[in-house]
């Protein structure tokens, strides 16, 4: 699973496999007692951006996924410990309890009896039939339909079971499949059977799920509001509203706190911590969690498709530096698609070092000769292209003014490109249809280390995440081994040739681990982040 990050690029992308446990932690809490302006019974939560649709099989965008988790329901979901928890399913399924065949290729799902859509219509096994036929679908926009590859066929022989046959075992598919919250979440049969454009259905306008929240109003680019699912198979939740503001600058959320018009909200911008550290009434909370900053190289376009060009400018990036400039303590330095509180991680691992001198003369040998002017050039050709970024975020515009100047310093003529996440990542989008040259984004990755859906030669476009375009057989070779064993020890060995080939292929670039930073109201009870997919994971418990 994979996800665009929110505050910039963010799920992704965007649960785990048998899932190796990834626990959030909370530091530098910091809680001063003070008066607030809180609306009994409504929780104001703020997001960056705006969403393209509440169809969660379409929804690709971090916020979108989030949001969708509140609305509908998934037969399993993450708790704020990335660990696995029943959703729709009576339990999630495992060996021990027989969920799982002993052979790894059968899954067993019990269902909840008199779970309702919100119109009031029963679920039943056939909307999970049929939420997977869509997901399979070649003419819908599935961007997370990755994980669904691994399925040969779903039986549903009662109302209330689902049998999922895999082409083999795969370790990831407890936590990556029917995950809700992560385009795992179930949609219904009863409304969208008979839809003459999928894509484009006004149900992603008007989403009918199963879960704690319905949707009674979407203000584009301005505010969703959601109320209570007083039928919701866990209990009603207990608070009367949730009222969700699109603020895509930083500054003018922190006017927002500062003015106790916001419960919760998730910053965008470390330069903020010290502040928000002071801020009566509220609780700051940094969560860790596999959200990494990186760059994608365009590898199906000059000068991107010759590896020494991209191992050059991999070496002109400091990237401690860069992390400590963009932010400020809250983040760890990427060296690896995988992150270094996974289970999978390997040290030594090939990523480039710092080398600015380096990185100049191996352009000199790829034929890229420094002129007059501080620019190379090759047969006419002038080393210069464009990075894309999100637009309104300060991590994302010091990065990438910073990376500029040491392009620069090498030899490249950079410019800079700023554009709405929802652009960027729309299936006709820059980043989707390849037309960009260096994208800077921001992921929400599975707590499960298997990166297929990042950098399968399979998942190009809007059926998947790899924008670099990066195809290698030893790659996909090594990646489907990984993940049809399901003993942590037989896998670490396949993640570290794989970690070590993606260092030296660099189709991306990792630069940051980065902690989810969160400011929560004093009076807000029950809230407990989940950055990975949704902080709405129980929401039916939160009280204001």
């Amino acid at each position: 699973m994979t996800k665009t990050a929110v505050a910039f690029s963010l799920s992704a992308l965007a649960c785990a496999a048998l899932v190796a446990s990834c626990s959030p932690v909370s530091t530098g809490s910091h809680f001063i007692q003070g008066n607030t302006a809180t609306i009994h019974g409504v929780v104001r939560y703020a997001i960056s951006n705006d969403l393209n649709t509440l169809n969660p099989v379409i929804g690709g965008l971090a916020y979108e996924n989030a949001i969708e988790e509140a609305i509908f329901s998934g037969l399993v979901k993450l708790d704020d410990h990335e660990r696995l928890i029943p959703d729709l399913a009576t339990q999630v399924p495992t060996l021990a309890n027989g969920g799982v065949s002993a052979d790894g290729r059968t899954i067993t799902y019990h269902l909840r009896h008199g779970v309702l859509w919100h119109d009031g219509q029963p679920l039943t096994s056939a909307d999970v039939a049929f939420t997977f036929a869509k997901i399979i679908d070649p003419t819908v926009n599935a961007p997370d339909s990755a994980p669904y590859t691994h399925v040969q066929r779903i039986s549903t022989p009662d109302p209330y079971t689902v049998v999922v046959k895999l082409k083999g075992p795969w370790a990831p598919a407890i936590g990556q499949l029917f995950c809700n919250g992560e385009n795992g979440s179930i949609i219904p049969k009863h409304l969208l059977e008979h839809s003459a454009d999928f894509n484009r259905d006004a149900f992603g306008l008007h989403p009918i799920g199963t879960g704690p929240l319905r949707l009674v109003q979407w203000e584009r680019g301005s505010r969703i509001i959601l109320k209570p699912n007083a039928r919701y198979f866990a209990g009603a939740p207990q608070i009367k509203e949730v009222d969700i503001f699109i603020v895509p600058d930083a500054n003018t959320r922190l006017t927002m706190l500062t003015a106790r018009e916001l419960d919760a909200v998730q910053i965008g911008n470390p330069n903020q911590v010290e502040r928000l550290h002071q801020l009566p009434g509220y609780e700051l909370k940094l969560v860790q969690y596999p959200a990494i900053t990186f760059l994608a190289f365009n590898v199906s376009r000059f000068p991107f498709d010759d590896v020494r060009v991209r191992e050059a400018l991999a070496m002109a990036l400091d990237r401690q530096h860069l992390n400590d400039t963009a932010f400020v303590g809250t983040a760890v330095v990427a060296d690896s698609f995988i992150p270094p509180f996974s289970w999978a991680y390997e040290r030594d691992n090939d990523a480039p070092a710092y080398d600015l001198p380096g990185a100049q003369h191996l352009l000199e040998q790829a034929g890229w000769a420094l002129g007059p002017d501080g620019f190379r050039s090759h047969s006419g050709r002038k080393l210069e292209f464009t990075i894309s970024m999100q637009s309104g975020s300060v991590i994302a515009s010091s990065l990438a003014q910073q990376m500029q100047q040491a392009w620069r310093a090498a030899g490249a003529n950079v410019s800079i490109q700023s554009l709405p996440l929802n652009v960027l990542r729309s299936p006709t989008g820059l980043w989707v249809t390849g037309h960009f040259d260096v994208a800077l984004e921001r992921l929400v990755l599975d707590p499960d280390p298997d990166r297929s859906a990042n950098l399968g030669s399979q998942f190009i476009g809007a059926r998947g995440f790899n924008n670099s375009r990066y195809i290698s057989a030893q790659s996909d070779l090594l990646t489907a081994r990984a993940v049809a064993v399901y003993s942590e020890a037989q896998r670490k060995p396949l993640y570290v040739q794989l970690q070590r080939l993606w260092n030296r292929d660099l189709p991306i670039v990792p630069l940051a681990w980065d902690d989810a930073i969160y400011v929560v109201s004093s009076d807000l009870r029950g809230f407990r982040p989940e950055p990975v997919n949704s902080d709405f994971w129980n929401v039916e418990r939160w009280q204001i």
